[in-house]
């Protein structure tokens, strides 16, 4: 379809017109080919932003973007491919444990992963901190790994969805990130086109993650499941928090040894929840006949039995990497101490985040370098009693002012009180897929 993209696309998107399939199409074809300039792309997105966008337009998006590049054939597997997808967060290292635990249970579990920008880490940055470790795997190489270990994470091939990553850059450098259209388009045509079969997605909810309200949560996974069910891809729904860091560790070679730590059974009790949740959930849409309880118990049963943590190592080894538990040696570090005694009620996921940024952990622009063992260690989480001069984190980094800059940051992300928060869990509710447990939505 031929089209001008200021009258077809541009003016009837800002005067509040829905747009129908053949110029949703046109645009997607005209971004990858380089017909529709950068500057008229990013004016149709503010206008999406501003206007909104549909549900039909959403699945129309989402189509156009599978379309415009390659899809991966995994059925030569004979075997469903589960997958997840977090929409982000501060210490989010649960795909390190859940990968291993989900094979582990004799399930396949394949995914395509993104990279760290802003506040948020990227679970590439992750793995390539163990020394060795490829995330680049041919299609064969990722199939013959999934027969034999039934675990690999891996990059995004870049003839999958072409169309996400020019979008995907404009959005985040024009101020249109914030649109739950846009965003269920990009999250789905990527897992469409990497051949999962089931998907369950972990939206975050707080001042650390995209979406700041349940509602916001609960609209963006409606829109993704949408989307699941226009392709026959089973999706359901995890709701989690993130007003506070998940777990204690922020930064790349800082969170693997956490994801260790919950592994072999010591690490942070969020963290092993959230996993535990999501392996239930994607054992459950697996071929193994569970139903979420029984899936649960196997997680569990795998977990305790170390055999989770032993997947972990031939997972890493068979990638390439060299991962010794207890190897890892800190950085220089500075600490951030308590100003008066109380309890800590609040910590700021967005503030401990930005702050591992500052230290060499994340990038502010896409070719930034990161440091694989600069980051934060939260000393006291939420709810802890503390003295004055307790401490309630530490900054690891290479240099004194990178350290001294972050240690800033760090400082105002905590909120001390006379009396300890109310409790509250990390699990905030799901939505199960067709045929699963239904269990209760945010």
């Amino acid at each position: 379809m031929t089209i001008d993209v200021v009258h077809d696309l541009i003016a009837p998107k800002r005067d509040g017109a829905e747009l129908d399939v053949p110029r949703l199409r046109a645009f997607v074809n005209g971004v990858v080919d380089g017909s529709i300039p950068p500057y008229q792309a990013s004016a149709l997105l503010m206008a999406v932003v501003l206007r909104g966008f549909s549900a039909a337009e959403t699945v129309a998006l989402a189509r156009a973007m599978v379309d415009s590049g390659k899809v991966l054939d995994l059925s030569v597997l004979g075997r469903p491919v589960l997958d997840k997808h977090s929409s982000g967060g501060v210490g989010d290292k649960v795909t390190l444990v859940l990968a291993p635990l989900v094979a582990s249970c004799g399930a396949l579990f394949g995914k395509m992963s993104g990279r760290g920008l802003g506040h948020t880490g990227g679970t590439l940055d992750k793995l390539e901190s163990i020394p060795g470790f490829r995330v680049q795997l041919s299609q064969g190489d990722f199939l013959r790994q999934l027969e034999r270990i039934g675990v690999a994470v891996v990059s995004q091939s870049e003839r999958l969805v072409p169309a996400d990553r020019v979008l995907y850059a404009l959005r985040d450098v024009t101020g249109t990130v914030e649109c739950a259209g846009l965003i269920a388009a990009s999250i789905m045509a990527k897992k469409v086109a990497s051949g999962t079969s089931a998907l369950v997605l972990d939206l975050t909810v707080g001042a650390g993650a995209l979406n700041a309200t349940p509602a916001d949560a609960r609209a963006l996974g409606e829109l993704c499941r949408l989307i699941g069910r226009d392709y026959g891809r089973e999706v359901s729904c995890l709701y989690t928090a993130m007003d506070a860091p998940l777990g204690r560790a922020v930064g790349n070679r800082l969170e693997v040894e956490e994801a260790w730590e919950v592994l072999t059974g010591v690490g942070p009790g969020d963290v092993r929840e959230v996993a535990l949740t999501l392996a239930a959930m994607l054992l459950a849409l697996s071929d193994l006949g569970l139903d979420e309880p029984a899936a649960r118990a196997r997680a569990d049963e795998a977990l305790a039995s170390g055999r989770a943590a032993e997947w972990f190592e031939r997972w890493v080894a068979v990638q390439g990497g060299r991962f010794k538990p207890g190897e890892f040696h800190l950085l220089a570090d500075d600490v951030v101490v308590a100003p008066r005694g109380g309890f800590v009620t609040a910590v700021d996921a967005r503030a401990v985040g930005r702050a591992a940024q500052a230290s060499g952990a994340g990038r502010g622009r896409a070719d930034d370098e990161v440091d694989p063992a600069a980051g934060v260690l939260v000393e006291a989480p939420l709810g802890s009693a503390v003295a004055a001069g307790d401490p309630l984190a530490r900054v690891f980094s290479r240099r004194r002012e990178t350290r001294a800059a972050a240690a800033t940051l760090l400082g105002a992300a905590f909120a001390i009180g006379d009396a300890p928060p109310p409790p509250s869990g990390v699990v905030l509710g799901r939505d199960a897929a067709a045929g699963t447990s239904a269990a209760a939505a945010v």
